[in-house]
């Protein structure tokens, strides 16, 4: 079983812990957060495995290099489609914001499909476009990281670069056609579950259209 504590930042970065081997994750650590990096050192500095990147903007990005330097054996994960977004401030919109952002090399690129271990558990990847053209849902147990792609009654946003509607409604109709109902955890606003969303989620409504 997973233990998930949500730090509220830039975005929502994610400590998840594996409670049966004490390993650890983080999911999009959008900028510098003492509470989340002082949870951490609770544990064995190698305890942290991965960082968990749904998809390339700053706010979800920027402190990534940052915990990789302070952590080497983690691991910074993106999507395959995604890693330009890595190194290209265009891409991941801090010129725009005037946020510094460290460029990056991730350590695994994942696609569709890809299995992670982490723990007692697995990690699915799922891709889901549309927010932009690489971003990516990972599913732990019955719980969602769903990024900017599916909010609480919304969804991400389009108009950013390599973003396309389209891709975004197909992206919404898998995780509307999930199996269960799995807790879901987007990248800002509050968690919600997927049979929720279903029912009230306007967009997740228009999807199947």
């Amino acid at each position: 079983m997973i233990n998930i504590e949500c730090f509220k930042i830039s975005c929502n970065c994610y400590l998840v812990t594996d409670d049966k081997t004490n390993k650890v994750l983080v999911v999009d650590p959008g900028e510098v957060c003492p509470s989340l990096e002082n949870r951490i050192r609770e544990y064995d500095p190698d305890n942290l495995e991965y960082i968990l990147l749904t998809h390339g903007h700053y706010d979800h990005t920027a402190n990534a290099a940052n915990l990789k330097k302070k952590y080497p054996s983690a691991k910074i994960v993106i999507g395959e489609k995604e890693k330009d977004f890595a190194t290209d401030s265009m891409l991941n919109l801090s010129t725009v914001s005037g946020v510094y952002v460290e460029k990056f090399k991730p350590d695994i690129l994942v696609s569709d499909g890809t299995k992670l271990p982490f723990g007692s558990v697995t990690i699915d990847v799922m891709e889901t476009p549309g927010h932009t053209a690489g971003g990516v849902c990972y599913k732990i147990e019955n719980n969602v990281f769903s990024g900017d792609t599916l909010f609480r009654l919304s969804m991400g946003r389009t108009d950013f670069p390599t973003g396309n509607i389209k891709e975004i409604g197909k992206s919404l109709k898998r995780l509307y056609e999930l199996d269960g109902n799995p807790d879901i955890y987007s990248g800002h606003g509050d968690s919600t579950t997927l049979e929720f969303e279903r029912k009230n989620n306007p967009y997740m409504r228009k999807s199947l259209l």
